[in-house]
């Protein structure tokens, strides 16, 4: 009886720690970092949560011309809670004037290519970047090295940050460092 509760014991642990690990389903990207509703999202439940903000996109990739139903990555960014507009306090002490500002996004595919951009140069009133995240390609899902969604930054001169296989969007908090850097010195 022992044997068996120690078995069942280390069967569950198992189990349990491989759950933690397990990043998304493989037609699910994660939105990760400081937002306050992580979690996975597909290209289906983008479509029915974001659907005022889905349009239709023409644009020349690598491998030629393609249309993809796509959504602004700010979108989705304010649908799991990232502040995604300016908002205007003047007598907001300087270390959290404009706070929204503070953020950073990297967007990360599923074989380690990552790209990183910042909450203002996607927010309207300032940067207004077109960046968007292609759920399919000419009608289709992605294939299998593209899957599940495909981010794209329409904007750039070059794809450099066009990321295929998206894995996670993680947001971060930038802070300034307490140290200054390299040849600079106090009062200059």
């Amino acid at each position: 009886m022992k044997n068996t509760r120690l078995i069942l014991c280390i069967i569950c642990s198992i189990l349990f720690t491989t759950t933690l690990h397990a990043g998304p389903a493989a037609d699910a990207i994660t939105v990760a970092g400081e937002v306050s509703k992580p979690g996975d999202w597909t290209a289906d439940k983008i479509k029915t949560e974001l659907a005022a903000d889905l349009t239709t996109l023409s644009y020349t990739g690598h491998d030629g011309k393609h249309t993809s139903t796509v959504v602004p990555l700010v979108s989705l960014l304010k649908a799991a809670g990232v502040a995604t507009q300016l908002k205007q306090d003047p007598k907001a002490a300087p270390g959290v004037k404009h706070a929204e500002l503070h953020y950073v996004i990297t967007v990360e595919g599923r074989d380690g290519y990552y790209m990183v951009f910042s909450i203002a140069e996607l927010m309207k009133e300032i940067g207004n970047r077109k960046v968007y995240l292609a759920l399919d390609a000419d009608g289709k899902p992605w294939n299998e090295t593209e899957a599940p969604m495909k981010l794209i930054a329409l904007d750039d001169e070059k794809p450099a940050r066009w990321v295929h296989s998206l894995q996670k969007i993680t947001v971060m908090k930038i802070t300034p460092s307490a140290t200054q850097p390299a040849g600079h010195q106090a009062g200059n």
